[in-house]
């Protein structure tokens, strides 16, 4: 007779005692052995259909999750590089996590989730909306140095289907790098990644005679600065609170679309990283949307930035105050100035080339 494996315990097909054994056994190490870090699913924003890829992501919710650090010696490829965008971290981790517990516990939370973003309807897979298992783009915060990761890929083969199943998701993680992504998890640790991060910003000076005072981390909305001078048809006057500035007519801003369109819109939102009263500076960043470069009609000037003068009120403080001019903030190896300055110093000014095709 030709040598087999066991007939009481198949390897293939397994037996359902020994595997509940081998899955506690793991879900036991983990609990012994691991750490707690906080899961946060992606919302996509500004979703584009077509090429199946969103401009800008938000984290809204950050679950507690037991995990088991595999790459305990320290991260893997760990290195700090400095880049032309500056110094970039490739730290590396890898989680392992227990199928069955992400199954009971953490599925229907994520089910959940999808379905109140998606109004009450199904998952949908092409927005990487899944509950079966954790999900690549989606990020780990990792509590021993403060550290957000990124999921670059999940593993399910891993140990390779003891007695026949599989009992872990191992997740290959790498150091998140910020891109203006908005953190609203509630989790202070978590969400000051928008103030502790270089990102694009633009800086505001405001006029005398504002009132309040605005607050880190809060949410401003920006209206074209002849608003300020609006009332409503029963004569009172605009605030923070009175939403009918929306629906007046006036010169609003317009906006690249996700389409990639101009389109016209009646604010703009942003998010406050530092407030400077004494000098009346005001530094925003998270824009919702940024208005594009346009060329003044008197002077061809293509440096006007029509979000310069401004109302720009506060949703939490009210804080109200108009702005007369707009500046990038300065960041690391942020060289855009020095460059424009060299370029300005050397270019030739043709006449002839001032409207080549014929755009205003």
């Amino acid at each position: 007779m030709a040598p087999h494996t066991s007939s009481f315990i198949s390897s293939a097909t397994g037996y359902s005692g020994e595997q509940e054994l081998v899955d506690s056994l793991v879900r036991e190490q983990i609990k012994l052995f691991g750490i707690d870090i906080q899961y946060m699913p992606r919302k996509m924003l500004n979703y584009d259909k077509l090429l199946h890829e969103s401009t800008k992501s938000a984290f809204e919710m950050a679950i507690p999750m037991p995990a088991y650090l595999k790459s305990f010696d320290g991260y893997d490829n760990s290195m700090e590089m400095l880049t032309k965008f500056g110094v970039r971290s490739s730290d590396e981790l890898t989680l392992t996590i227990s199928r069955s517990e992400w199954t009971t516990y953490y599925a229907p939370l994520m089910k959940e989730y999808y379905e109140d973003i998606n109004d009450g309807g199904e998952l949908n897979s092409l927005e990487g909306q899944t509950a079966s298992r954790p999900k690549e783009g989606d990020l780990i915060y990792f509590p021993f140095d403060d550290g957000v990761f990124e999921i670059k890929y999940v593993m399910f083969d891993q140990p390779f289907f003891q007695l026949g199943r599989g009992y872990v998701f191992e997740m290959r993680c790498e150091k998140f790098e910020y891109s203006g992504e908005d953190f609203k998890t509630g989790i202070r640790d978590i969400d000051d990644i928008e103030e502790s991060r270089t990102y694009y910003s633009l800086e505001f000076v405001l006029e005398s005679g504002g009132t309040g005072t605005y607050e880190i981390g809060e949410t401003v909305r920006i209206y074209p600065s002849t608003s300020a001078e609006m009332t409503t048809e029963d004569d009172s006057v605009i605030t923070a609170e009175n939403e009918d500035i929306i629906l007046l007519t006036q010169d609003g801003y317009r906006l690249y679309n996700s389409s990639g369109f101009l389109d016209g819109v009646a604010f703009v939102t942003a998010t406050v990283t530092g407030w400077n009263l004494p000098n009346r500076k005001l530094t925003l960043t998270q824009f919702s949307n940024s208005d594009p470069t346009q060329r003044d009609s008197i002077d061809y000037d293509v440096d006007v930035d029509k979000l310069a003068e401004s109302i720009i009120i506060g949703d939490e403080s009210e804080a109200e105050w108009i702005s007369t001019s707009v500046t990038e903030h300065d960041d690391e190896f942020n060289d855009d100035d020095v460059i424009q300055e060299e370029f300005d110093q050397i270019k030739i000014i043709d006449p002839a080339d001032m409207d080549p095709f014929g755009f205003v």
